[in-house]
């Protein structure tokens, strides 16, 4: 808990050498800043692998190690834990009870409403700078600005799901919860009950089975289920009712009988199965799609161009037989660096070049990390034969290409219309 809070808490103030954010999703720019890289919505196949990978890796490590995210990592189970942790400071064995004083229930509240409001801050410093949300809080300019409402809103929907719907929304309202009984298999390593130890149960003074019936896992679940009946969908694998059971059973000098087992190593006492049919597909399909995901961003161009004709102003024949077409681009540099571009264009079909003019010397110019230029340009033919000329369409491209570097170039194709004679 205090490394993922903490990791949250500090990944949006972290600015590298370079300038930009360690990470951040900057939407009204339409950049997402991750570790020094610099993303853009064109860049959708990127963002396809990102959901995949996280899907296919929820899928293998459910099949192996059960629901280990809900118990351990789901922000839902550690800032419930986190809020009980303060409630139990300051109200020590009365918190969660009718007869707890009201100033100490108040002062739980408010220590409630100041985690919450401090994590939807960070939350949302995702997505706008830190730095400067907390200049406009203290010169109380934050009123006016956009962020303040969503802010407010988050830490009310905390205050409320946290405080008081806590672990029920895991129950009854989380998706996963829904299907993450079909990702396991009687060798997922997950909470369970030892039943061959445990039943029968004991039943008064009469010992039968290991099970006193003191019903301390039922006491401590914060969901309240009984994991003695067997894995339900209402269980988060946070291990509480491991820990009851395993102080309980030291007194009778016993092994807990609540673990993490797998249901056929407590059926057979075999060792857990990990390479199975089912985790070796999931494995096989996570591995391809890292594969794929690693692959492109080795091979992404650090640049994006969109080009579109002009379609006010079609192609027009000039003298000597030449074509003149006019076509609007939009540039962007999505290094984290300042760089500088050159632009060039081909006559695809019969390997010429073509003349551009941009209004730029040399067709060169620079661009900062992120910055955007968006320029008309001007493509004139070399002169081309009557052949040519009515073949209908020409084919060309425009290149893009690092003024320093011309190994890193972007190529868009572009069809010219030949005008009617």
């Amino acid at each position: 808990m205090s490394f993922l809070v903490g990791l949250f808490l500090i990944a949006p103030w972290v600015v590298l050498p370079e300038g930009s954010p360690l990470i951040r999703l900057d939407i009204p720019h339409r950049m997402f800043h991750l570790f020094g890289g610099l993303f853009i919505p064109q860049e959708g196949l990127i963002l396809w692998f990102f959901l995949l990978t996280m899907g296919l890796s929820l899928f293998f490590f459910t099949s192996v190690i059960g629901r280990v995210w809900c118990g351990w990592g789901c922000p839902q189970t550690i800032y419930t834990d986190l809020f009980d942790r303060i409630g139990r400071f300051v109200l020590d064995s009365k918190y969660g009870k009718k007869d707890a004083s009201l100033h100490g229930k108040f002062t739980v509240y408010f220590l409630w409403v100041v985690v919450s409001f401090i994590a939807s801050f960070h939350w949302i410093a995702y997505f706008v700078s830190p730095y400067e949300m907390l200049a406009d809080y203290l010169s109380f300019a934050a009123f006016s600005q956009t962020y303040f409402y969503f802010t407010a809103f988050f830490t009310a929907a905390m205050f409320i799901d946290i405080g008081f719907i806590r672990e029920q929304f895991c129950r009854y309202a989380c998706p996963y919860a829904r299907f993450q009984t079909l990702l396991m298999d009687e060798h997922s390593w997950n909470v369970t009950y030892d039943f061959k130890r445990g039943e029968p149960r004991r039943d008064g003074k009469t010992k039968i089975g290991d099970c006193i019936s003191c019903n301390m896992c039922v006491v401590v679940c914060p969901t309240g289920i009984d994991i003695r009946d067997g894995l339900q969908v209402g269980c988060v694998a946070c291990g509480k009712c491991v820990d009851a059971c395993t102080s309980i059973m030291a007194k009778e000098n016993k092994k807990t009988l609540i673990g993490y087992f797998s249901l056929k190593q407590i059926e057979t006492g075999a060792k857990i199965k990990w390479i199975r049919p089912r985790t070796v597909v999931y494995a096989i399909l996570l591995t391809v799609v890292i594969t794929g995901a690693i692959i492109q961003l080795i091979t992404r161009s650090p640049m994006s161009m969109i080009a579109a004709s002009n379609k006010s102003m079609p192609p027009i024949l000039i003298p000597d037989n030449k074509i003149r077409a006019f076509v609007a681009l939009r540039i962007q540099n999505i290094a984290p660096v300042e760089k500088e571009f050159q632009l060039s264009a081909f006559d695809t079909r019969h390997g010429k070049e073509i003349l551009i003019r941009s209004g730029e010397e040399n067709n060169q110019f620079k661009l900062g990390s992120g910055e955007i230029k968006s320029i008309s340009v001007v493509l004139e033919t070399q002169s081309l034969t009557e052949q040519e000329l009515n073949e209908g369409y020409l084919p060309g491209s425009i290149v893009l290409n690092n003024a320093e570097d011309p190994d890193e170039r972007l190529e868009k194709k572009l069809s010219l219309t030949l005008p009617r004679r």
